[in-house]
């Protein structure tokens, strides 16, 4: 049985979502002496997760799914601590807290589609993306319910 190869456009579009994850650590990251250790932080965060997706070895799609979910959070994430009155340093553990939530669903979409080869890569790529967010949502719920209180002032 041959296996179709994979589009160039789809590999163009796991490249381009994975970079658009550096782009949103780069911005986010304090341009202080630490920038370059809190980007690698933001990016190295997403680059774990991915690495437990390449154990599926999935096709492109199922990484630009993967790398434009995680790329979204993070961005959402830190307009959401900068925009606080008071923003917390600690606050980024939630962020990171919530990762586990974020790779079980990527692990689980990766798994699950690893033999639907020929399903279109647009349709593959969109299912992980909102299963990763739906993952990082439980997540993020289960955590602000009981470690931290994420409402506040």
């Amino acid at each position: 049985m041959l296996v179709r190869m994979p589009h160039k456009t789809e590999s163009y579009a796991a490249i381009i979502c994975v970079s658009l994850g550096l782009v949103v650590s780069t911005l986010l990251a304090p341009k202080n002496s630490f920038f370059l250790a809190n980007a690698a932080f933001y990016w190295a965060s997403q680059l774990g997760v991915l690495a437990f997706v390449f154990l599926f070895e999935p096709r492109p799609a199922i990484v630009a799914g993967v790398a434009i979910a995680l790329a979204t959070y993070l961005a959402a994430f830190g307009i959401w601590v900068f925009t606080r009155m008071h923003p917390d340093s600690m606050a980024w553990l939630l962020y990171v807290f919530s990762l586990p939530g974020a790779t079980v669903g990527a692990v689980g979409v990766a798994g699950a589609l690893r033999s639907r080869s020929t399903l279109h890569p647009l349709i593959a790529g969109s299912v992980t993306a909102c299963v990763v967010l739906a993952g990082v949502i439980l997540n993020q719920a289960a955590v602000c319910s009981t470690f931290f209180y994420c409402l506040g002032k």
